[in-house]
């Protein structure tokens, strides 16, 4: 037997041989019931953390008054809390008529269940097993005080005590996950803004892309309307200058004919025309 470390006194009434009573799934409570009040969350954490991993049973003494006794089948913790007084074989029958409930109820699903997943219907398992168990503990040691009203008070107050540490223990856990969703979803934001910048770069160099497309159309465009205006400038010139050269050569021409005609004449005769001879003067007759 192991003895548990811890300050806390756990309160159980008299008549009672099972205290409080949990299924688990490593430290994860799957279902758990009590009829009084105490610090077992606390403790079977503890233990739950401890417990080995193979199939077998286990006891572990908490103090002078109380002890926990686990049975592991399955993947799963049977666990309860018992008075001192109670014998460890009965201890174990009990965590074994809860394993058989359990497998009957649920087979496999507590392997993958969430916590407290089947609390809300195994509970009311535990309490009737526990009722059983600690009423025939009761009657073979001689009976205890059992069923007046201030003890079925205080049994409903640790219960309700019972269920506001659940359900405050849901509300860390909710918002714990609230907190990781909310941190989540600020990444998630953080991730969608880095993407919306880097599309309207993509659409910023696209737009400068385009315009740079249109640019060289245009340059390109003026490139071949160039090309043309010059090959028809170049023709034009071409034109005028063999105009010109055919009108100076003409009257180049025309300026040698009348040149020609003037010192020639119509015949073309310049080169057989003689100066006339000087005719013979008449010699003077003798007068008588």
């Amino acid at each position: 037997r192991k003895r548990g470390a811890g300050p806390e006194e756990v309160v159980s009434p008299s008549g009672f041989m099972i205290i409080y009573a949990l299924v688990a799934r490593g430290t994860c409570v799957l279902a758990e019931h009590t009829a009084t009040a105490g610090n077992f969350a606390l403790v079977t954490r503890r233990i739950l953390e401890r417990l080995p991993q193979e199939e077998g049973r286990a006891s572990y003494s908490y103090d002078t008054s109380h002890s926990f006794h686990c049975v592991i089948r399955a993947g799963l913790a049977f666990l309860c809390m018992a008075d001192s007084r109670t014998e460890q074989a009965a201890a174990h029958a009990f965590l074994d008529a809860v394993q058989s409930r359990w497998s009957a109820a649920y087979a496999e699903k507590g392997l993958t269940a969430l916590a407290y997943a089947m609390n809300s219907q195994f509970a009311a398992v535990l309490k009737e097993l526990m009722e059983s168990f600690s009423s025939a503990a009761g009657s073979s040691a001689g009976g205890a005080a059992a069923s007046s009203s201030d003890q079925a008070d205080a049994a409903n107050v640790s219960r309700v005590e019972g269920e506001l540490e659940e359900v405050r223990q849901v509300m860390v856990e909710n918002i714990e996950k609230v907190s990781k969703r909310a941190r989540d979803c600020a990444r998630l934001h953080e991730v969608a803004l880095d993407c919306t910048r880097l599309h309207e770069q993509v659409l910023a160099r696209g737009e400068k892309i385009e315009l740079l497309v249109d640019k060289t159309e245009h340059l390109t465009h003026q490139a071949f309307q160039f090309r043309r205006t010059t090959t028809r400038v170049k023709r034009g010139m071409y034109c005028k200058s063999l105009k010109l050269n055919l009108f100076l050569c003409t009257l180049l021409l025309l300026v040698i004919g009348v040149a020609v005609f003037g010192a020639c004449g119509w015949s073309f005769s310049c080169g057989s025309h003689h100066p006339p001879s000087p005719s013979p003067s008449p010699s003077p007759s003798p007068s008588p």
